[in-house]
C-alpha cells in the first residue's frame, strides 16, 4: 500500500520547533511522517524565505487524515483558552499590520541598544541582541 503512495507536502512552517510538534503529535496518532529542509534551516537560517520554510510531508492518502486529527486538537485547545483566564498570548497583534502571527524574540531590526554597544566596544565588531516581538506577515518588530 505505502510503496506507490506519493509523498506529499502536509504543510510548510518557518519555525521548525512547530513542525517538529506538529509531526510529533501525527505519529502519535499513527500516521508516518517527516520533516524535509530542516537541516539546511539550521545551518543557513537566512535561507528561510527562500526554501518556504520547513516541511511538513505525509503520504498522500494520510493527508486528510492529518487534516481531521489536526482540526480536533484545535477544537480542544479553542475550548481550554476559553475556560483557562490565564494571559493569552494569541491576543497579541502586530502594530502596524494587525496580524497574530507574532513571536516573542530576538529583535531582526537593527536599533541602539545599550548593552550591545558596550559588547561592540570591547568585541571590537557590532552585536546586536535586542528582544523584541516580531510579525511574520510584515516582517517587522514592535515593542
Amino acid at each position: 500500500m505505502r510503496e506507490n503512495a506519493r509523498i506529499v507536502t502536509f504543510d510548510s512552517y518557518y519555525d521548525p520547533m512547530l513542525a517538529h510538534v506538529i509531526c510529533a503529535r501525527l505519529k502519535a496518532n499513527g500516521v508516518p511522517c517527516y520533516i524535509a529542509d530542516e537541516h539546511m534551516l539550521w545551518a543557513k537560517p537566512y535561507f528561510n524565505e527562500a526554501l518556504g520554510g520547513v516541511k511538513l510531508r505525509v503520504f498522500e492518502n494520510d493527508f486528510k487524515k492529518c487534516r481531521e486529527i489536526l482540526a480536533e486538537e484545535m477544537d480542544l485547545r479553542e475550548n481550554d483558552a476559553k475556560t483557562d483566564s490565564e494571559i493569552n498570548i494569541d491576543n497579541i497583534t502586530c502594530d502596524y499590520c494587525g496580524s497574530n502571527n507574532v513571536r516573542y524574540g530576538l529583535a531582526t531590526e537593527i536599533r541602539f541598544h545599550w548593552p550591545s554597544l558596550l559588547v561592540s566596544l570591547f568585541a571590537g565588531f557590532p552585536c546586536y541582541f535586542r528582544s523584541a516581538w516580531h510579525c511574520f506577515n510584515c516582517y517587522r518588530d514592535f515593542d
